[in-house]
């Protein structure tokens, strides 16, 4: 994702509660990895209700953007539940924005 001046980084969590977790882990674990530059943590709790519920917190170093395009494509997989929070950091821009780089 290229980055424009005008996106300011941000401290954030999302949380995910995932119903099945056999079906739909290979496929969470594939966007995690394509999002890993902005993820600063994660834990993940993989056996609840006698593996029929796992959560993974995750805490985000990352543009409304990329925590837009992260939150989305998980939101969108059935039986994933995502929730978000952002906390803007005064003057944190987007590395690189202001020449043009990608990050």
């Amino acid at each position: 994702m290229t980055a424009t001046s005008e996106q300011k980084i941000r401290y954030g969590f999302v949380g995910i509660i995932v119903e099945n977790r056999q079906r739909l882990g290979a496929r969470i674990n594939q966007i995690l990895a394509a999002h890993a530059d902005c993820i600063v943590g994660r834990l993940g709790l993989p056996n609840l209700e006698e593996g029929t519920l796992s959560i993974i917190t995750l805490i985000v170093r990352a543009s409304t953007d990329e925590m837009g395009s992260l939150s989305g494509k998980l939101g969108a997989l059935p039986g994933v539940t995502v929730k978000t929070g952002l906390q803007s950091l005064p003057g944190a821009t987007t590395p690189g924005a202001e020449s043009g780089e990608k990050p």
